[in-house]
């Protein structure tokens, strides 16, 4: 149980991180580029949405007393699965957006990077 009703404000950022990957994933569209190269600032994009939004979710857990070993891997677990799945919807939603192993694999990297970031800090 949260321990007073200002602690759940710590959960805001995350919500609003969530849902505007949502936003950017499904309603807004970018033209895709016609060559086979890789778009790294594309990529880089998603690595930092995602390692925000798994800091801000593990902040707001930390904040709130939630956070242990088991709530910090279905964080990540869940919060990795969020970026697989705004992919298939991507594919099977949005006639102009498409499917990319490479994008999800930005995600779960920017879910991993932001874990790396916060462990030393939760420690302390």
């Amino acid at each position: 149980m949260l321990k007073t009703d200002k602690h759940i404000l710590w959960f805001f950022p995350a919500v609003a991180v969530t849902m505007g990957i949502f936003l950017l994933s499904t309603v807004f569209t970018f033209p895709i580029q016609e060559e086979i190269e890789i778009n790294y600032l594309d990529k880089f994009s998603h690595s930092f949405a995602y390692f925000v939004l798994i800091l801000s979710l593990l902040i707001a857990f930390k904040k709130n007393e939630l956070l242990n070993r088991k709530s910090m891997i279905y964080l990540i677990i869940g919060t990795s699965a969020y970026g697989l799945f705004l992919e298939w919807c991507q594919y099977t939603f949005f006639p102009d957006r498409y499917f990319e192993w490479i994008d999800a694999l930005a995600n779960v990297i920017g879910v991993f990077l932001g874990l790396i970031i916060f462990i030393p800090f939760h420690r302390a």
